[in-house]
């Protein structure tokens, strides 16, 4: 993940040579369209409904939002969340390091999603076609597809309401971060069609699969535990 550690001093110093807002948000009002890269150091990135950005979005120290049915490409933040409303299509990542990413409904993000130190969180219906990630987060997907793997080091993962996996599911080790129990819960007829890669050999790492729940691949190390699904009366 020395990416997010290059995003930082990447953006100082691109910011040092262009002109741009160091100490204000950026606001793009609704159905604006925009070309160009947009950056700022100390303030925000909004984007309001039916926009159109032709360009990246960065900031260091802010949240990004992006209003319903609009098109954007990279979104980076250091110190701060980023938050997609429904129907976006994204083309380009969406990076944090201090912060969580939450997509809405009918998402699409043509790229990688990362987190460091927050959760990754996907409403129904959406697609992240590259690999989800974080070290110290939840990944939580609903009705989504992943067309990708996900990694993480110290969360745990749900998958419900028939989402699917097409790569693997990758925990990595580290025992700097301490070595607790990671659960991934697999319900609601979702799969993941890889394999579930366990780094660390003296990681425990529980597979709870329920109501149809299915991993295609191999478990390897992780302990598989299978529950029945309610019967209805």
């Amino acid at each position: 993940m020395s990416n997010f550690a290059r995003l930082l001093v990447l953006s100082t110093c691109v910011l040092a040579l262009v002109s741009c807002g160091v100490n204000s948000s950026i606001n793009i009002q609704d159905g604006a369209t925009v070309n160009g890269d947009k950056m700022t150091v100390n303030g925000g990135v909004y984007i309001g409904s039916n926009c159109t950005v032709n360009g990246g979005c960065r900031t260091v120290n802010g949240r990004v939002t992006v209003g319903s049915n609009s098109k954007v490409r990279s979104l980076k933040t250091v110190n701060g969340s980023i938050r997609l409303d429904d129907s976006i299509g994204v083309d380009g990542d969406l990076e944090t390091v201090n912060g969580r990413v939450e997509l809405g409904s009918d998402v699409m993000v043509v790229g990688d999603v990362d987190s460091v130190n927050g959760s990754i969180s996907v409403e129904s219906n959406s697609t992240i076609h590259g690999t989800a990630r974080t070290v110290n987060g939840d990944i939580d997907l609903v009705r989504t597809e992943v067309d990708g793997a996900l990694v993480t080091t110290n969360g745990n993962i749900s998958l419900s309401e028939a989402s699917r996996v097409t790569g693997d599911i990758i925990i990595r080790g580290d025992k700097k971060l301490g070595q607790k129990t990671l659960k991934i819960r697999i319900s609601g007829s979702s799969t993941v069609d890889g394999d579930i890669i366990v780094k660390d050999s003296d990681r425990r790492v529980e597979i709870v699969l329920s109501g149809g729940g299915e991993v295609r691949g191999s478990t390897g190390t992780a302990i598989v535990e299978r529950r029945p699904t309610p019967q209805q009366e």
